[in-house]
């Protein structure tokens, strides 16, 4: 009777574990505090995922010179399945641009307390990635000192598939 209850008790603990490795919280680290990102949407369509994300400035004065890379700026992203995305594999625009790039969004600026939309695209994602486990995103800006050295890292993004 004890090798039975210590054997159930024993698969009862490692399905537990299971389901809270699978459920890992988002994490977003901007490396400044007045900058503030959310995920809005993680969302894909065939082998193509969308992230939007709204960039906040939440300091006193507006950044005016902020810009997004994309996979040839050393940005990268890594799923839950172990592939790997950079180069012209993300592409990303700013919310008032009508083309993604590989390279980045371009200069734009943060106005305090207005949220911005970033939408990045991550292209060749198997169906069978159910999410984004690691995300370096190159985020340029001498005021916040964010840099190549100094990214952008967003950790367990699910996607949403159709």
């Amino acid at each position: 009777m004890k090798k039975i209850l210590l054997t159930l008790m024993a698969i009862f603990a490692f399905g537990l574990q299971n389901i809270n490795a699978q459920d890992a919280p988002l994490k977003i680290v901007t490396n400044h505090p007045d900058f503030n990102i959310k995920v809005k949407r993680c969302a894909a369509s065939g082998k193509t995922v969308v992230l939007d994300l709204i960039l906040t400035n939440e300091g006193a004065n507006d950044v005016e010179t902020v810009e997004v890379k994309g996979g040839r700026g050393y940005s990268e992203a890594y799923d839950n399945e172990g592939n790997i995305y950079q180069g012209n594999k993300i592409k990303v625009k700013v919310a008032n641009r009508n083309e993604y790039s590989e390279y980045g969004t371009g200069d734009f600026s943060i106005p305090t307390g207005v949220p911005m939309k970033v939408s990045i695209n991550i292209e060749g994602v198997p169906q069978a990635a159910e999410s984004i486990a690691r995300l370096k995103l190159v985020v340029h800006c001498n005021v916040w000192g964010l840099n190549n050295l100094k990214p952008v890292r967003f950790s367990n993004i699910p996607i949403a598939r159709n």
